[in-house]
């Protein structure tokens, strides 16, 4: 074959390739040194807010039934009030409900970290139809129902400031 023979092959070779639908580019994650600032304009698309959906709940995820653990939903918001995607951590802590108090956390009963600042973990925990994030925390204890606890969400990424929310809830509603 022809030099000029080979080189035709080539092209048509990545030409066919380039317009073939089964093939997508995979996004990549390239984490930036914490202090490389992030432009003003592309700020504005990361987190400002984060809040615990109204969805969040005791859960059962076992066939063996009771109350085994809570279905945590996290909204990201941006400067724009719309939900955005979120790279960097979640940390998730349980608290007992103290009544008659202005801080309503009493004894700290579970944590959890989770990672959210790769491709693959971060797609894995990102639910598209509500656009808030999905985390199962499993729990071995039984959380009778009717029992308050309050649960407090800390986000953290070298691109934002950290980010909180807290939310009291009663088991099994």
């Amino acid at each position: 074959m022809t030099a000029a023979g080979v080189l035709l092959a080539a092209a048509l070779g990545a030409l066919a390739q380039g317009c073939n639908p089964n093939l997508q580019p995979r996004p990549t994650y390239h984490p930036m040194a914490a202090s490389q600032p992030v432009g003003q304009t592309l700020g504005l698309l990361l987190p400002q807010k984060i809040r615990i959906h109204p969805f969040t709940g005791t859960r059962t995820f076992s066939q063996q039934g009771g109350i085994k653990g809570f279905d945590v939903r996290i909204e990201a918001t941006d400067a724009f009030g719309d939900a955005t995607k979120a790279i960097g951590s979640f940390r998730f802590e349980l608290y007992s409900f103290k009544g008659d108090s202005a801080d309503p956390k009493g004894q700290r009963l579970a944590v959890w970290n989770i990672d959210v600042g790769d491709f693959d973990s971060n797609r894995s925990y990102w639910n598209g139809i509500t656009r808030t994030y999905q985390f199962k925390l499993g729990w071995d204890e039984p959380v009778p129902v009717g029992r308050k606890l309050v649960l407090v969400a800390v986000f953290q990424s070298p691109y934002t400031p950290r980010l909180m929310d807290e939310h009291l809830f009663v088991a099994g509603q």
